[in-house]
């Protein structure tokens, strides 16, 4: 082999080693570059989902804030309305009220309050008061129970009332109370 042949299959071997060696070298990079790739990636995708649960979970806890606020609202303003018509409903029932204390059945009725308010007491003494607007009704009250009935100084706009002093007893029919009651008591 001569020289020159020599110095070719040199030449030729120093070319494939290096050849080889920075296609190894490539492709270590390479596999390098991807493991930073596939690494960075996942990283990424990581921060991506976190961002998405947080921001989901901010949206929910902004729309449940804004659920309970419109829910207050809404409640409020049944309460509102509830309030007005029943209002409206007591007013209408103190005008009834009005209208049944010029019928011959409120009389009745004030005659069966004052006979069973004498009956409770026995032979206690008992004062009776009918309303200032049923005093021109006295008198015949008065004869047809047989009682003597005091007309009161306070309005409770109809009814009786009744005391017994001795048990300190108050026996309360007044339709200022009843309606008191009923205002308390109602609901929708």
């Amino acid at each position: 082999m001569t020289l020159d042949e020599k110095l070719e299959l040199f030449s030729k071997a120093v070319i494939d080693s290096a050849t080889s060696q920075n296609i190894e070298i490539v492709h270590q990079y390479q596999e390098s570059l991807q493991q930073l790739y596939d690494e960075h990636k996942q990283n990424a995708l990581k921060k991506t989902e976190a961002a998405y649960l947080a921001e989901s979970e901010n949206l929910m806890r902004e729309k449940n804030r804004t659920l309970s606020s419109e829910a207050i609202n809404i409640k409020r303003k049944i309460n509102e309305k509830s309030s007005e018509l029943a209002d409206k409903l007591f007013q209408d029932v103190a005008l009834k009220l009005e209208e049944y204390m010029k019928t011959p059945e409120y009389f009745d009725l004030l005659i069966a309050q004052i006979s069973r308010a004498k009956e409770f007491a026995r032979e206690d003494e008992i004062i009776i008061y009918i309303n200032s607007s049923d005093a021109g009704m006295k008198k015949l009250l008065e004869t047809n129970t047989g009682v003597n009935l005091t007309v009161s100084t306070r309005d409770f706009i109809g009814g009786t009332r009744a005391v017994i002093h001795s048990k300190n007893i108050l026996i309360d029919n007044s339709f200022s109370t009843k309606l008191s009651e009923a205002k308390n008591s109602f609901s929708f």
